[in-house]
Order: C-alpha cells, then structure tokens, then sequence
C-alpha cells in the first residue's frame, strides 16, 4: 500500500495514491485501537471477581475480533 502510494505521488499523480491507500486507513484504525483496548480489558477482568476460564471465554472473542 505504501509503496504503491509513494510510486503514484512520485510520479505526480497524488489523487490516485490517495484512492489506492486512503481506503486502508479505517480497518489500520481499528486494528490499532483494538490493540490498545485488549490490554485495558484484560486489567479490568483481572480485577473481576470471575473465574479463569469465565476471563478467558470474555477476551477470546475480543482478540479474535
């Protein structure tokens, strides 16, 4: 994505780099906020009077997604 990026504006065509890279940028959001929250619920749960297995079943889903 990048590198197909830096090619086009390289070339002076700036408006087709943006259409080829700008559609990413939502899932690379989510995925970076989704890294960040999973440690957060991870410390919450901790903290939960719940089972091991109960904690696990929670996160699972949470990681998977």
């Amino acid at each position: 994505m990048i590198a197909r990026g830096v090619a086009q504006v390289n070339s002076g065509h700036q408006q087709p780099a943006y259409a080829v890279g700008g559609f990413l940028k939502p899932v690379r959001g989510m995925s970076l906020h989704g890294i960040l929250v999973l440690p957060l619920l991870a410390w919450l749960l901790a903290r939960a009077d719940l089972s091991e297995r109960r904690r696990t079943r929670i996160v699972a889903p949470g990681a998977a997604g």
